[in-house]
């Protein structure tokens, strides 16, 4: 090996080490021991490439490399790379995000393509690919932010809303390990921005006659209901093999619930729902009902007063305008006399101890602010709840956290809280007209107000297949986006956002080898847990 070949291939793999991580050595000394091609060379860098390497680390890397080449005469002169089209392809993906830092385009794959159809070495390769010029380079997107920070703000700018932390750990490691570039990401987001805005706003996006079971992958579509609507023997079955429980039961004296219903076109429902909730175990005793009339045309009021000649603790108001649901809310909240608060939606169903369970939760737990608990679907309103139960179309709600809770609206199906909520978080933003209860949970997360999960599902979600069809412009959808963005940022935590050493720093220990801060948290953790056994 001559002198002027052994400085082509130093400097080749001058360009190549110092993007090396240490800790990913082995991977490399082990392509190079066994004399694999280009493509598991680089294959076994690209998972780290972007991640930066202090300056020694990086020479001593490169040092073995040529040691281990010298002593045990392994040529650096690898084999050619147009044998597997597959592999190629690969190689030369990985190469332009190695010195490009960003994907090659099809026109460059298919011109790199034809010229390595011959003997062409890596080392060439790669050192062209190098000393060529790039039309594409340019100032990186988000100057002085983080990979964190940077994916946060695409989402804010191309999607209208705050990233979830899911969503952003899972970009900010694709950015460094070089398998995207920020540019990758920026067009991908605007591309895919631009065409759902140029979607036909007319689009279904849910049809009412499917929903999908909240926390799980399950989707039930009416006709599997009706089908299995019809196997009444498996059906009988299931309601025998029920074994409710009433985990929690009032101890507070007198007026304990005060349940607050929004009513608007609801002849259909309002009988069923009078008889549900007045046959609530606890309701003459510690509940009443406050019904907001939201100038309803169905006469709703004759079947309500009905009803209220038997039950005192209803009240009833009727408005003299049509108003939204949170504005009617907010009138129930004033009007309301218990310390807890429900709301009872007219097409849904709660099991005769549902009060009892969720006010005994509140006085047996003086820290909780809100409960909450899974619910059943169902799709027909006539059932009852053991047999809508019976059918198994549960949630699976996870707990409340603020990372959850931008996930999930977990409450969001007949909870319960404490009045004294809005005196400190203030009332139901009536702007919203869809996702007002969602952006008052937020609100209280900001506040550090405690969640509770009930583990015993005692309500009925009623999925309406008469209901309003789902579209790409709903203003449910718009609404949710608006809360992502507003709240995102408030509920993700700082070092959530950090880079990986200042989130070691905020630990209070040393970086080390670790690349990924669940390890590292991990890490502490373990290091904490034996300090304390000690």
């Amino acid at each position: 090996m001559g002198v002027a070949d052994r400085v082509e291939e130093d400097d080749w793999l001058a360009l190549l080490v110092p993007q090396v991580p240490a800790h990913d050595r082995s991977n490399i000394l082990d392509a190079l021991d066994k004399g694999r091609g280009p493509d598991a060379l680089l294959s076994a860098t690209g998972r780290l490439l972007a991640l930066e390497v202090a300056k020694g680390r990086a020479e001593d890397v490169r040092l073995a490399l040529i040691q281990l080449r010298d002593r045990r005469e392994i040529p650096l002169s690898l084999p050619p790379i147009g044998d597997n089209p597959a592999g190629t392809k690969e190689a030369i993906n990985l190469a332009y995000r190695l010195s490009k830092r960003r994907a090659p385009t099809n026109a460059e794959i298919d011109a790199w393509l034809g010229h390595i159809g011959d003997d062409i070495r890596f080392q060439d390769f790669f050192l062209a690919l190098h000393q060529e010029a790039d039309t594409n380079d340019g100032p990186e997107p988000g100057p002085g932010l983080n990979a964190a920070e940077f994916v946060h703000f695409v989402y804010r700018i191309t999607e209208d809303r705050g990233a979830l932390p899911s969503e952003i750990e899972h970009y900010r490691n694709l950015l460094l390990n070089g398998q995207i570039t920020r540019a990758d990401m920026l067009t991908g987001f605007f591309n895919a921005a631009t065409k759902r805005m140029t979607r036909d706003a007319a689009e279904v996006l849910h049809d009412g006659l499917s929903c999908a079971i909240m926390g799980t992958n399950r989707i039930v579509h009416i006709d599997a209901w009706n089908e299995q609507a019809r196997d009444t023997e498996t059906l009988a079955a299931a309601r025998a093999a029920l074994k409710p429980e009433t985990p929690y039961t009032i101890t507070g004296e007198g007026l304990r619930v005060s349940a607050i219903t929004s009513l608007f076109r609801g002849g259909e429902f309002v009988d069923q729902f009078m008889e549900n909730i007045t046959s609530q175990i606890c309701f003459d005793r510690h509940a009443e009902l406050v019904i907001i009339d939201a100038d309803s045309p169905e006469g709703e009021a004759e079947v309500i007063k009905r009803y209220a000649r038997d039950h005192p603790n209803i009240r009833y108001r009727r408005t003299d305008t049509c108003i939204g649901i949170y504005e009617a809310w907010n009138i129930g909240v004033q009007m309301a006399q218990a310390p807890y608060l429900t709301n009872a939606n007219l097409d849904d169903l709660r099991r005769e101890d549902s009060f009892e369970i969720q006010a005994g939760a509140l006085d047996a737990l003086p820290f909780v602010d809100v409960v909450y608990q899974d619910f059943y679907y169902s799709f027909d309103p006539g059932l009852s709840w053991e047999e809508v139960a019976a059918f198994g179309y549960k949630s699976d709600l996870p707990v409340v956290t603020p990372y959850n809770m931008l996930r999930f609206n977990s409450p969001h199906n007949a909870p319960m809280w404490r009045k004294t909520l809005h005196d400190e978080v203030g009332l139901f933003d009536a702007s919203y007209k869809s996702a007002g209860d969602y952006e008052f949970w937020m609100r209280c997360l900001t506040k550090d107000k405690t969640f509770f999960k009930v583990n015993e599902p005692h309500v009925v979600y009623y999925q309406n297949p008469k209901g309003l069809s789902t579209r790409a412009d709903t203003r449910g959808l718009i609404e949710g986006r608006m809360i992502l963005k507003k709240y995102a940022p408030q509920l993700i935590k700082p070092a959530f956002m950090a880079n990986l050493g200042e989130f070691a720093q905020m630990l209070g220990v040393g970086q080390a080898d670790e690349t990924d801060r669940s390890m590292l948290a991990q890490k502490v953790l373990r290091d904490l847990a034996r300090k304390v056994a000690q």
